[in-house]
């Protein structure tokens, strides 16, 4: 089923569609409803109580926060991915500001650089985490001196389907998701790797975090028993697996309650960059409850 689940999460996100319910059982089985949005839509619904968990791909501090419980699940780095024909292989932070400004236009103007021509910058949505984690890392903080896009992403897949299909296209994605089709450079001279961003080498990196309204925990037992799982070895294997850094190496196993929640679904919503991990964890989840309420 895990792989049924990823297949059909991978077209929606493509199509910018995003949603995927993830359950083991059919009729009253425990199940998580996962969608997307961007990291603007999940916190925009925590607060309001329309989803029981938003997701976000940035921090999560000041106004941002206010009346949240906020959960840290790892950290993902942002690749910077090209067309997998183009030789440049390593671009400095400065140069990408200067790229995303509109300073740098043409790729003559970069060492290594094969792709001809202007360059086609790949920015996401106004919503996405991920463009603002960028754009931060980057020292952009007047988003009025952006260059003009070339082309704007709804979703981690299509930034990667747009890169993938342009020579003179760059972007960044969620390293996690990072795959053949496009290409990741250097930053820095430090290669995109998850042990780079554990080590605080690799500086292009961001929390993806899940939060929820407070109080909703002594609400929603489902919500709460969730919670602890994303908190335990099960959770931690699972982070890694996906290519994504954990901070759980040394967390405790996942025990299934005596007594079951009582509710039975769960509401998620909010980055496209969180959501492919979500599910995963999501399904781990349901599969546990499912089997133990047979």
């Amino acid at each position: 089923m895990k792989k049924i689940i990823l297949a059909i999460a991978s077209l929606m996100l493509a199509c910018g569609i995003g949603f995927a319910a993830v359950g083991c059982g059919a009729g009253d089985g425990y199940a998580i409803n996962v969608s997307g949005g961007g990291s603007g839509v999940g916190i925009e619904k925590a607060k309001d109580g329309t989803t029981d968990l938003g997701m976000a791909s940035k921090k999560v501090e000041g106004k941002d926060a206010e009346g949240l419980e906020v959960y840290a699940i790892c950290q993902d780095g942002i690749a910077v991915v090209v067309h997998k024909n183009n030789g440049v292989g390593n671009l400095t932070t400065a140069q990408l500001k200067d790229i995303y400004t509109g300073e740098i236009t043409d790729w003559s103007e970069i060492e290594g650089a094969t792709a001809t021509g202007k360059i086609a910058i790949g920015q996401r949505e106004s919503a996405s985490g991920t463009r603002s984690a960028f754009l931060e890392l980057l020292e952009i903080k007047d988003e009025s001196t952006l260059a003009p896009a070339a082309n704007e992403a709804t979703s981690t897949g299509a930034m990667i389907t747009y890169v993938a299909g342009n020579p003179a296209a760059i972007g960044y994605i969620s390293l996690g998701s990072l795959d053949s089709t496009v290409k990741a450079v250097k930053v820095n001279d430090v290669e995109a790797t998850t042990a780079n961003v554990l080590a605080g080498t690799y500086t292009l990196a961001r929390p993806f975090n899940v939060m929820y309204k407070a109080g909703e925990l002594e609400k929603n037992d489902l919500l709460k028993d969730f919670l602890v799982f994303l908190k335990s070895s099960q959770a931690h294997d699972i982070i890694v697996d996906e290519g994504y850094v954990s901070g759980l190496a040394s967390a405790p196993e996942y025990k299934v309650p005596e007594t079951l929640p009582k509710t039975k679904s769960l509401d998620m919503q909010g980055s496209t960059s969180v959501q492919p991990l979500m599910i995963v964890l999501s399904e781990a989840y349901c599969e546990l409850l499912n089997a133990a309420a047979k």
